[in-house]
Order: C-alpha cells, then sequence, then structure tokens
C-alpha cells in the first residue's frame, strides 16, 4: 500500500522506504537537539565527542585521541578537529600529552564537561519521551540496532 509522497525542494522523499523515513526521522532529531543545545553554545557533533569520551573513561577506563574518536564515531577529522578545538576553548575537555605514546594526545572531560553530562541527556530523553520512544518494545530497538550494524558493515565498518 502507497502511503505518500512529498515533494520537499525538488527532491523526493518516499515515505515507504525505510531510509528516508530514518533520514527525516534523524534530521529532525538533530534539529531538535541543536536548537536546545544552543542554550550551551554546544551542537551536536561536539555532544556526540563529549559522551564519547565519557563513556570511555567510565566504561573502559581508557582515554580516546582524536583519531580513536573519529574512526568511533564515523564523523571526519575535520569535523572532529573543529568539534574538539571549541570544546577545549570553553574548557569542556582537556588534552593531554599520551603518556603511552607522545606523539598521540588523549581527550579527557573536565568538570565542567561531566556537569554538562546529565543536562544533555536529560535533553534527549525529553526528546525520546516527546516523540513517545520510551513506549516501544525492546524486540523494535534490538532490529533497529542490527540494522544499523549491517548498515555500518556494509559500507566497511567494523
Amino acid at each position: 500500500m502507497k502511503v505518500m509522497t512529498k515533494k520537499i525542494k525538488s527532491e523526493f522523499y518516499d515515505y515507504n522506504r525505510l531510509g528516508d523515513l530514518l533520514f527525516i526521522f534523524h534530521k529532525n532529531h538533530k534539529i531538535y537537539l541543536n536548537n536546545a543545545l544552543a542554550e550551551y553554545d554546544l551542537n551536536l557533533i561536539q555532544v556526540l565527542c563529549m559522551l564519547r569520551i565519557c563513556n570511555e573513561e567510565e566504561l573502559n577506563h581508557s582515554y580516546l585521541n582524536q583519531k580513536d574518536l573519529s574512526d568511533s564515531l564515523y564523523i571526519t577529522k575535520g569535523a572532529i578537529t573543529k568539534a574538539i578545538k571549541k570544546l577545549e576553548s570553553n574548557g569542556i575537555i582537556i588534552r593531554e600529552q599520551s603518556q603511552e605514546d607522545k606523539r598521540n594526545n588523549i581527550l579527557k572531560l573536565s568538570k565542567k564537561g561531566r556537569d554538562l553530562i546529565p543536562i544533555i541527556e536529560e535533553m534527549n530523553k525529553n526528546w525520546e519521551e516527546q516523540m513517545g520512544l520510551d513506549k516501544l518494545d525492546s524486540e523494535f530497538f534490538i532490529k533497529l540496532i542490527e540494522l544499523s550494524h549491517k548498515s555500518a558493515k556494509l559500507n566497511g565498518y567494523e
């Protein structure tokens, strides 16, 4: 059954294609979060960096360098560099020389950065609740995770 096709800016988004729906969903999530984050002079890429650095510190008790961050987030090195410079200048992260490899700098969250994590998590939780994502069952999320991993694998990411 054909639902509808809507013409937007001379490009077609087919609401029957999952890829198009996920793109629209992601785009609107990004807009929502960037608008909410503007109050803290942050954007989504910077927050993704912060959350990834935090997870590495808390879960693995280790630190990332910019290349690891870029690789793990599937974001270009240039975008990561720009985000890290802004986060560092705002006192949200600290860049230190690695003790294991003096050629690399490791990234750590500052106290200010750690204090922002619960605020960021609350923003995302509010969006998920407004969207009704908190009402979806775990099977949906498991399938979505599987599809995400499969799509990354198709593009050469492991």
